[in-house]
């Protein structure tokens, strides 16, 4: 389920013994282990337990696991990036997934899904990937309106772009924001623009907008800004060869939006906006530069190249394909 039906769910009562809560955001992953823990566990000190799946002892989990409730309605077990082999599951979790014990709930935390894990019929699944724009700006909106000061919508969709609806970010961004504006203000999408710093892959968003625009200085310019903020040629070469095979992907593959968006792994609107960036190519462009970015990053890392020259040659080549 959703985040949101979650949060509805805890706030209705409705509890379950498992939670795999997954996703990219980890906004949303701590926000979901803040509320099983309000709505569940009082005592905190005595009646929850943490562990980190590197390093798991055994014993210690499936002990917490089994521990009954002291003055409180649940007892919590929390895990962090747990990802248990067919094997672990068999011997410590199979039994407790069937019957589990009264008052016991366990909340599993990872960035990334577990094939494993799904052998939990009966859990609750949280999805925590990154949230629509939409829903972004109205959280925006709300937290700024929360704080006594206001923002436009353009300011609110600018500021979920720049932050690629990181929520972590966007909050931070939103407190500053409300901060340098005020109460009683209105953040504009210009307040955005001067105070909101652009992230990495935001700037390859707008380098490759100035490409397929025919726009090279402005390309420069922000190829310019990334390397004088510390990014490297290559590390540079692999955000673009990422960047350039989502957009020959979304350009080639088959079906409506939100089929394109599942095949990516991605939001729909995001992508939304490769397959906008991905029509002011042709396909031969785009697979012309996929092709010589791969390339490019084998003679640097054989060796046969050095990385700076190997860089501003590659990138000739996709300004002039």
């Amino acid at each position: 389920m959703k985040f949101t039906e979650f949060k509805k769910g805890l706030s209705e009562g409705k509890k379950f013994p498992v939670y795999i809560i997954e996703g990219e955001d980890a906004y949303f992953r701590e926000s979901a282990v803040s509320l099983l823990k309000s709505a569940l566990v009082s005592e905190p000190e005595l009646n929850l337990s943490v562990f980190d799946g590197a390093g798991l002892d055994p014993d210690k989990f499936s002990s917490a696991l089994y521990s009954y409730p002291f003055m409180s309605e649940s007892r919590l077990t929390v895990v962090r990036e747990f990802y248990p082999k067919a094997d672990f599951f068999k011997k410590r979790l199979k039994d407790f997934a069937e019957h589990p014990p009264e008052g016991s709930v366990l909340a599993v935390v990872n960035e990334k899904p577990s094939e494993t894990l799904k052998k939990f019929t009966a859990a609750c699944s949280v999805d925590c990937g990154k949230a629509d724009i939409s829903v972004i700006v109205k959280w925006i909106k709300a937290k700024c309106l929360s704080e006594g000061t206001e923002a436009e919508d353009s300011a609110a969709r600018l500021l979920a772009e720049f932050c690629l609806s990181d929520m972590t970010r966007v909050k931070s961004e939103t407190e500053k924001l409300i901060a340098f504006k005020g109460k009683g203000k209105t953040i504009t999408a210009e307040d955005v623009k001067e105070n909101v710093s652009r992230g990495t892959d935001y700037k390859i968003y707008e380098m490759t907008e100035a490409l397929g625009k025919k726009n090279p200085a402005a390309a420069l310019e922000t190829v310019k800004d990334l390397l004088s903020k510390g990014e490297t040629p290559q590390r540079l070469i692999v955000y673009m060869y990422n960047y350039f095979r989502r957009l020959l992907h979304i350009s080639i593959a088959n079906g409506s939006l939100s089929d394109k968006a599942r095949l990516l792994g991605v939001k729909e609107y995001a992508a939304k906006k490769s397959a906008e960036q991905a029509r002011l190519f042709s396909k031969r462009a785009l697979k012309s530069a996929v092709d010589a970015l791969a390339d490019a990053d084998f003679c640097i890392k054989s060796g046969k190249a050095e990385e700076s020259e190997m860089f501003w040659i590659t990138l000739f080549k996709i300004m002039t394909a």
